[in-house]
């Protein structure tokens, strides 16, 4: 790989790592807001989120394509198997100023993924004890139901058995 290619394709994959922090630490804030939110009663504001949520998630995506395509360049032209070659290993095979900036973005990018799934974590309990709620909610309504439905066909069998008596 020619020095000059290699600068440019490290100095893109910066770009693109600078951006994926960016956009890890807006999902991390969306998720944690995402409590509030989800522990309240508005539909609205639960939809206007999720859909926040998949925005950001989708530029993720397409963030994680375009350094997996230059990760995969650069694991070519260092003779590695792409699937060994992360960013730790990268920033041992690349000079200054890219070897501690690769080290500091894994670093990030592993914290970030850690306090997302944690936050995640949070929300979906959150979410199945609204779900335990609305569920109990129901059966307590149902149930009441049934028992008033069945106390009035006790009324009306009681009545009816009266008029036949009269």
């Amino acid at each position: 790989m020619q020095t000059t290619v290699e600068s440019t394709t490290l100095n893109r994959l910066t770009e693109i790592l600078t951006q994926e922090v960016y956009q890890c630490r807006k999902l991390l804030e969306l998720t944690v807001l995402g409590r509030d939110i989800l522990a309240g009663n508005d539909p609205d504001e639960i939809t206007a989120l999720l859909k926040k949520l998949e925005t950001w998630m989708l530029e993720l995506k397409v963030l994680a394509s375009a350094r997996t395509a230059l990760m995969s360049k650069l694991a070519q032209a260092f003779n590695i198997p792409p699937p060994k070659l992360n960013l730790r290993k990268l920033a041992d095979l690349v000079p200054e100023p890219f070897a501690p900036s690769f080290r500091e973005f894994g670093k990030q990018l592993k914290s970030l993924a850690q306090q997302i799934q944690s936050a995640q974590l949070d929300n979906a309990y959150i979410t199945q004890r609204a779900i335990d709620y609305v569920n109990t909610t129901l059966r307590v309504l149902v149930g009441a139901h049934n028992t008033f439905r069945y106390s009035e066909e006790l009324n009306q069998n009681q009545s009816n058995h009266i008029h036949t008596l009269a």
